[in-house]
């Protein structure tokens, strides 16, 4: 079963990375928040490798242009595409792929990688508490309106990647107990109630700074586990031949912006840098995980998997149990009932590319 021990996470990292050198001459790479942390070193790492086209994201069009100016100098690429997305924003993700559509964009790599972590209670203009929209719900939208695409370039030697950046921390995720009892999984972890309740967590983690007795507290790591749950589920009903090989990846615990809540406050802010000294990978080192999983030949053996250090690795025992395996299950359909009322082009898609499940 999955365990994170101290050990096992020391290794991992203080483990050197493979540097990708794959030949993307003749792909089209898109790259989803890309203006700082892990999504900017990738893709920098992706440009200076001269892919036929590269596209990246950020929050608005300031940091679009910003973005795209440090990626071209960094890499010497030129003519990099950058459009706005805002995952609080399920109009925002609708848009950028109208706007992909429109234009007759191809892409054989779809990275990810956009993500908040914090613990204040907040609703996006859409409804729902911001973490969950912006980790998980406005991703899997994006993935699967993405998905026609990336089937499209994919062929029977080389598969089109999917790759949605999870964490390691979806080891510490709180046990979603008593879900068999709720009418639905994701009305509760929406609900104002439940997000600003006090569970009792015997998970233990060696990067948990805060004692995770909230489960606001926990919403990020519940975040990174429901990605890890959605890469499965979407996984095993993409029909063979295998067109697009789907991955949730670990990039580690890096420098980077995610804990700038955590750090606001003053002396947080220097026990965090203390203990990122320490233990935290490179930014750019972490960032290596994304670039392996989206270019690097053997994506077919990554299919459906959590990945760390750029290998294949047992996701949670959450995760695996048969608790978590229903609750995944309950989760997938939860979630297409939900995107499918935002975007009708989700229960085409679905109903298109994807095995139905037999009742």
């Amino acid at each position: 079963m999955g365990k994170l021990t101290v050990f096992g996470f020391l290794r991992e990292q203080w483990t050197e990375l493979p540097i990708s050198t794959a030949d993307v001459s003749d792909q089209s790479l898109v790259v989803v928040g890309a203006n700082v942390g892990l999504g900017n070193e990738a893709a920098v790492h992706l440009a200076q490798l001269k892919p036929k086209s590269l596209l990246i994201t950020s929050r608005d069009e300031v940091k679009c242009e910003r973005s795209k100016a440090d990626v071209e100098t960094r890499s010497g690429m030129t003519g990099i595409e950058s459009w706005p997305l805002e995952l609080s924003s399920f109009d925002s993700v609708r848009s950028f792929v109208d706007n992909f559509e429109a234009k007759g964009c191809t892409a054989n790599v779809l990275i990810a990688n956009a993500g908040i972590s914090t613990m204040k209670y907040a609703k996006t203009p859409d409804g729902y508490e911001t973490t969950f929209q912006v980790n998980y719900l406005s991703t899997a939208l994006l993935s699967i309106l993405m998905l026609p695409h990336l089937i499209k370039t994919g062929t029977s030697e080389h598969a089109s990647r999917l790759v949605i950046v999870s964490s390691e921390v979806h080891y510490i995720a709180n046990r979603l107990k008593g879900a068999d009892k709720w009418p639905s999984i994701i009305e509760t972890i929406n609900d104002e109630a439940y997000c600003t309740s006090r569970q009792v967590s015997l998970a233990s983690f060696p990067t948990a700074i805060i004692t995770c007795s909230s489960v606001m507290r926990n919403r990020y790591p519940l975040s990174k586990l429901l990605e890890v749950m959605f890469i499965r589920e979407l996984s095993s009903r993409l029909p063979t031949p295998i067109l697009v090989a789907a991955s949730a990846v670990n990039p580690g615990f890096c420098h980077s912006r995610l804990s700038r809540e955590v750090e606001s406050n003053p002396f947080l802010k220097f026990a965090v840098s203390i203990y990122k000294g320490l233990l935290a990978r490179a930014t750019e080192m972490g960032s290596r995980t994304l670039v392996h999983a989206a270019i690097e030949p053997g994506e077919r053996e990554r299919h459906g998997h959590y990945l760390s250090s750029c290998e294949v690795t047992e996701e949670s025992d959450y995760a695996l149990s048969a608790e978590g395996r229903e609750v995944s299950t309950r989760l997938w359909h939860e979630t297409l009932k939900i995107l499918g009322d935002i975007d009708p082009r989700v229960n085409t898609i679905v109903s298109e590319h994807l095995t139905q499940d037999i009742a």
